[in-house]
């Protein structure tokens, strides 16, 4: 900021505006809130990048600006760098940007509306208000530098239809019928056939021998019955066994999603309202000092992840409700007109 600044030292001061729109894009390259006593304060918000579905082009992220004519509060931050810039005393200073806050405000009464160079537009309504129009283009950020913006239609994706081949259904279930025919033939030939040679075991077997021919004809009728009870039976047992296991394969997956269910439900977010961000921090402890003493005692300073100073209001368990809250509190104060909802996740 030092080389600058550089340009504007030693030399004759002469009451130009155009100063103080280069001092605030200046100092809004490091702040996000820049406030010019009798005026009103600058506050920078960043806009992500997005789509716009119209034209189908992707946008950049950039830096926009929100004026709030309440902030008129001395920070000393705009002071700070006139005395930098051109080595005079605080007083003097001070001097010199109420006489060019007077120029602008005298330009406003006779025309209505003053453009700041590279920042945007201050108007004068009806009711005697200011109202602000940011630079289209975003104010001047060096990280963003270089991000332009770019087309892309969207992909169509065609969908292929399959088409079914016509089969033949005389000829597909002939195989089947035919295998059913020679299953049931070979079925039959091997019952002839044991029948066969049991009744050759009965007629060839002396009659003395009558009671181990008929403990063998006991035993080849029996045996094919009871080798069928047993299959049968420990079939039952394996579907008995199979049903048990599923169910409690069941009973566990369904404890696990339970399970996962809870731990996920269990991560909580808040919500607060955010009066400004990348401040320093000796000007947000003046600014929550002076809403403190209007009667805001849930203003704080919170430090993200980043390491990014905020000034925040409240303590909100949903975003309904922090919202609910923040049109409230613009009803009542002017302070809260460029405020936004910010999930805080624990």
């Amino acid at each position: 900021m030092h080389f600058l600044f550089a340009r504007f030292r030693k030399k004759p001061y002469l009451c130009n505006v155009n100063v103080l729109e280069r001092h605030i894009e200046i100092l809004l390259l490091s702040n996000d809130c820049v406030i010019v006593p009798g005026l009103g304060g600058f506050m920078a918000h960043h806009v992500d990048a997005r789509y716009d579905e119209t034209d189908g082009t992707f946008l950049p992220p950039l830096r926009t600006l929100g004026f709030n004519p309440r902030l008129t509060m001395n920070d000393s931050l705009l002071v700070q760098s006139y005395i930098e810039a051109y080595d005079i005393s605080y007083p003097e200073a001070l001097r010199r940007i109420e006489a060019e806050v007077a120029e602008i405000r005298q330009h406003l009464e006779s025309k209505r509306e003053y453009e700041l160079n590279d920042i945007g537009i201050l108007r004068l309504n009806q009711e005697g208000n200011l109202e602000f129009e940011p630079c289209e283009a975003g104010i001047l950020t060096p990280y963003l530098y270089g991000l332009s913006s770019f087309e892309m239609s969207p992909l169509v994706v065609e969908t292929k239809v399959p088409v079914e081949t016509p089969q033949n259904e005389d000829t597909a279930k002939v195989p089947e019928e035919s295998a059913i025919t020679i299953k049931m033939s070979w079925l039959r030939n091997a019952v002839a056939a044991a029948a066969a040679i049991i009744a050759f075991f009965m007629i060839g077997t002396p009659i003395s021998n009558g009671d181990s021919a008929m403990e063998m004809q006991q035993s080849a009728f029996i045996a094919i019955p009871q080798h069928t009870i047993i299959s049968q039976q420990q079939t039952a047992d394996d579907i008995q066994e199979t049903q048990t296991v599923s169910k409690e394969d069941a009973k566990d997956s369904i404890s696990a999603e339970a399970d996962v269910t809870t731990e996920e439900t269990s991560s909580k977010s808040t919500y607060c309202i955010v009066l400004a961000s990348q401040v320093t921090q000796k000007n947000a402890e003046i600014f929550i000092e002076k809403l403190s003493k209007e009667g805001y005692s849930e203003v704080r300073l919170v430090t993200s992840k980043s390491n990014m100073l905020r000034i925040v209001y409240g303590n909100y368990a949903s975003e309904t409700e922090a919202a609910n809250s923040l049109r409230s509190l613009r009803n009542k104060s002017d302070y809260f007109e460029q405020s936004w909802v910010l999930e805080i996740k624990d």
